[in-house]
């Protein structure tokens, strides 16, 4: 029996901007609504798991208002592509309209789960149906699962401020490098650096005592470095990976080290 989760919307560039940090990964997305916590969650990453973002947003702040469920559950939506969905949205303008999610249960050996089958968006003016794509298509990284392993680091090498000033620079230095394909991220005697090929931007001065023969270094490909979102994070930098807690928004992004043949 298919059931319905309800929402009000009329200004959602807020949901719209927080759809895009997906599709700097990729196009597709498994969207989670939690009705209990009134939160949209997603997790997404790339084929070779070499970057993995997480990221929730409460309705309210993404422009939603849900209509009361007298039996809240937690569904998962299928979405296929998401600039698509955004600019279905945009047809709507500023005007007030509906977001209605189709659902069903979905019984297997040990689990039941909730999928999404379609979302519709109506007004008097204009009605949009996205079908949701399946399930099978994805696979489903719990938030434990994120947190506890993906996201975990088990031996601290650094820890460090990165502003959103600081990767807007790395960006442009990065646009400027363009021959290589690889970023540094190193701790040298006691300071931070971000390196490509043809630059070496500083990055912060941990102002602490440091070995001078000692440094600690990553290298991750580019491409990873520009799924990050402009924003202020704290990071920690392990010997195999970083991660990245933004300070603005509830968004973790996991970077995962690559092999730099020298």
């Amino acid at each position: 029996m298919t059931s319905t989760i309800e929402f009000t919307a009329k200004n959602v560039k807020e949901f719209s901007s927080w759809l895009k940090r997906f599709s700097s990964i990729d196009q597709s997305l498994l969207l989670e609504i939690d009705e209990t916590q009134s939160l949209f969650l997603g997790k997404t990453y790339n084929e070779e798991r070499s970057k993995v973002k997480f990221s929730k947003i409460k309705f309210d702040e993404a422009g939603l208002k849900v209509k009361p469920s007298k039996d809240p559950k937690k569904v998962k939506v299928g979405i296929f592509n998401i600039s698509r969905l955004i600019k279905i949205m945009d047809q709507f303008n500023d005007d007030e309209f509906s977001l209605v999610v189709n659902y069903d249960e979905l019984v297997g050996d040990n689990t039941t789960e909730f999928a999404g089958l379609n979302l519709l968006l109506k007004n008097k003016n204009l009605k949009m149906n996205v079908e949701c794509t399946s399930l099978n298509i994805f696979k489903y990284i719990s938030e434990e699962l994120f947190m506890n392993r993906i996201a975990k680091v088990d031996e601290t090498v650094a820890k460090f401020y990165l502003s959103k000033e600081n990767i807007e620079k790395t960006n442009s230095l990065c646009a400027l490098d363009s021959d290589d394909k690889f970023l540094e991220v190193c701790k040298t005697i006691g300071n931070i650096y971000i390196s490509g090929k043809t630059f070496e931007l500083l990055i912060i001065d941990l102002k602490e005592e440091w070995d001078e023969e000692s440094k600690e270094k990553l290298d991750i490909f580019k491409e990873q470095f520009e799924c990050v979102d402009i924003e202020n994070y704290n990071v920690k930098m392990s010997k195999d990976r970083l991660v990245l807690t933004s300070e603005d928004s509830e968004t973790i992004t996991v970077l995962s080290m690559v092999e730099k043949d020298d």
